[in-house]
Formats: structure tokens, sequence, C-alpha cells
């Protein structure tokens, strides 16, 4: 929905302020402009709609969420998209788009990017330090940001930065960032080539398998010569951000020939698809894929996809990935 939409809304049943109302108020006085009951609104779907709006949500996309629930929409439920209104907040921050989130009100940024990062709200010394140092102009909001992936961490919660900014016009640091999603885990090395490459899984003959860190997997059962595996993610990572160019996805496994493996390559938590694609019975092959400039947190999924019992083996020979090329910005 945009502005000049509105005019299709009884605006006469909604107060003059609306968009200068709370969260729980803007939320109700929609409500009632498109006369929803209880029924059509449980106090559910009405909280996951007010914790939207406090977590950044624009709020027309909030009214075309009621919009889409009344007895009026007439069936235009299936072609409306509320996946951004509901999507979960995850630990995978851009600066760009935190750093923009109520110019005017430190406290609000602050409680913001706590709540999408840190999964909580801050605690008092918290806040008010970074209200003071922001107020007295000691540090920046990207700094803010990177501070709070720092205590996130600290927390126990996977959570990385990233910029848009090139690296030669990034902020210098004095020391290596973790917290950085372009510090590249200890998986990433250089093949005789110099071409980097991203070894996710490798098996060494006689040892057994190098298995890159930071990836989230399911546990190893070796079971001749392979792992016995079980319908569902079987690795996932490790959400860093790689060099623009193009990448080539190196696959060599060996399964059952009813057997399915679901490969993805997503960017920026999963919102941007690279590579989609299912391999059945055994393969070997290169995928290529190209990564932009924007594609960040970049992550590698592999699914078992559910078959009959004797397709839960999979030997796992060579997965990772190789760059090919420079994007042009490099040449």
């Amino acid at each position: 929905m945009t502005i000049a939409e509105l005019h299709k809304i009884p605006l006469q049943a909604v107060p003059k302020d609306v968009f200068s109302l709370s969260a729980e108020a803007f939320v109700d006085a929609w409500a009632v402009a498109f006369n929803l009951t209880e029924d059509d609104l449980g106090s559910e779907e009405r909280h996951n709609l007010v914790r939207a709006i406090k977590n950044g949500t624009n709020r027309l996309k909030v009214i075309d969420a009621l919009d889409a629930a009344s007895k009026q929409a007439d069936g235009r439920k299936a072609d409306f998209e509320a996946n951004a209104v509901r999507r979960e907040p995850d630990q995978f921050a851009l600066l760009e788009s935190f750093r923009r989130f109520a110019p005017d009100d430190d406290v609000a940024f602050i409680r913001y990017v706590f709540s999408r990062i840190c999964g909580r709200d801050p605690s008092d010394k918290e806040r008010l330090t970074f209200e003071f140092d922001l107020r007295r102009g000691i540090v920046g909001r990207d700094d803010v940001i990177r501070k709070i992936v720092t205590i996130a961490r600290r927390d126990g919660v996977l959570a990385l930065w990233d910029t848009l900014d090139e690296p030669d016009t990034a902020p210098a640091v004095s020391r290596p960032d973790a917290s950085s999603a372009r510090i590249l885990p200890a998986g990433l090395s250089y093949d005789l080539e110099g071409r980097q490459t991203l070894v996710f899984v490798r098996e060494v003959p006689g040892s057994g398998w190098m298995i890159g860190p930071e990836l989230m997997r399911q546990p190893v059962n070796v079971v001749d010569g392979g792992w016995s595996v079980s319908p569902g993610w079987l690795l996932a990572g490790p959400k860093r951000s790689l060099d623009a160019g193009a990448w080539n996805i190196q696959l060599d496994l060996v399964q059952d020939a009813k057997a399915k493996l679901a490969i993805q390559l997503v960017a920026n938590s999963g919102l941007d698809i690279l590579q989609d694609l299912i391999v059945s019975g055994p393969f070997a092959g290169n995928l290529c894929v190209d990564i932009r400039p924007e594609h960040r947190f970049v992550e590698l999924r592999l699914r078992v996809v559910e078959g009959p019992a004797e397709t839960g083996w999979l030997r796992l020979r060579n997965i990772s990935m190789v760059r090919a090329s420079a994007d042009r910005g490099d040449r």
C-alpha cells in the first residue's frame, strides 16, 4: 500500500493523528476501521502486528495486513504476502539498515537494535551508556551497532555485522573484529592457483572428514564408509560475506539412486536465493553462482529430502566453494 491508496479506506473511522498513536492504539484504530471482530483478528495476531511495528515494520504494511484480514478482502488474502510483517528478528546486522531507524530518537534506536540482535531489551546501564555517548557525539550509530553485536556474542548468540561500504572505505580497526561478517572462518583457504576456497565438507582418505567451522549440521554417524542421515537440514552455514564475483559450488557425493538432497545457496538471511536445486542419486560436478556486492551473509544449505528408509545413507566426498573470478568492479 502507498499513501495515495489510503483514499480507498474509510479514513473517517480513524483519528486524524492515527500515525502518531502508539503501536497498540494504531492496530486497535485500524481494526475498528475495518470492522474486525475477535474471530477476524485474534489476540495473538494483534500482538504480532504490535510487535512488528515496535520492531520497525512500515505501518502501511500493517494496514495491508489488517485489510487482508477483513471480510471485505474478498479472497485477497491469498494474494497478500505478510512475511515481511511477521518475519522473526535475526542476529545479522547490516549497518545501513539499522542506523536509519528512529533518526531523532536514540533511545528507540537502542531498544530496536537490542531487540533485533540480542533478542532482549537493553539493561538500564547499557541504555544509559549508549544514549549518553550518542548524545555527546563520542560514538556514532554504526559503532553502537557493532558494540551491541559484540554484546550478543557474549550472550551466546551467533551475531555478525556487515556494511555495504567497500573494504578500503570502511573504518579501519586496530585488530580483526570477529563479529564482522567479512572475517571468514578457518575453513577458507587458497588452492595452488591462489583461488579462494571455502571448504564445507571434504573426505580425507584414511582419516575421515574435514568439516568447516561455524556450520550447523547433523551429528556425524559413520556407517559403511558414509553418514547415516535423517530427513531435514544436514548442513548450513557459515553466513559470511564473500568477495563479489563468480563462485563455483563443487559437489561430489554418493547416495542411493532414490535418495534426494536439496541444495540451496542464500544471502541476506535467506531473503535472496542465489541457487536452488535438488540432486537425485550420486552426483559430481560444479554449479556456478554470481555473488554481487549486495549479497551479504551468504549461507549454503543442504537438506535431506525424506524418502524410503534405505536412502538414509550419504557419502560426502567434497562440498566446497571456489572463487572463479572477480566482479567487474575489481578489474
